[in-house]
């Protein structure tokens, strides 16, 4: 009877090292050396509080960020902190990649 635990056990071992219920992007976001340092920003000062897929980030204050979200409106958010986020967490050229990222990661494909 051991060994069939055992092979249970290897089985869940290897499951669980192929992703399933990864948060990893569900798709590969091209990105311009401004908008991969508005991606690290976001990780940084934005991944806390939100969900965004190409991240892997898993927050749950703030709304996901998966739909389309245009780069303008972005730093309008940034700016005026809606909610329980805070006004300017980023700010200039900051804010600016942070929303060229965002917009980037969730244009439609």
């Amino acid at each position: 009877m051991r060994a069939p635990s055992v092979a249970a056990a290897v089985a869940i071992l290897a499951l669980a090292g192929c992703g399933g219920g990864s948060t990893a992007p569900r798709h590969h976001v091209h990105l311009t050396a401004f908008e991969r340092r508005g991606k690290t920003l976001f990780i940084a000062k934005c991944g806390f509080c939100h969900t965004l897929a190409d991240t892997g980030t898993g927050g749950v204050v703030g709304p996901p960020l998966d739909s389309p979200w245009r780069a303008s409106r972005v730093q309008e958010t940034i700016a005026d902190g809606p909610g329980q986020m805070p006004a300017g967490i980023v700010t200039g050229t900051a804010a600016a990649a942070v929303a060229a990222y965002v917009a980037a990661a969730t244009s439609a494909h």
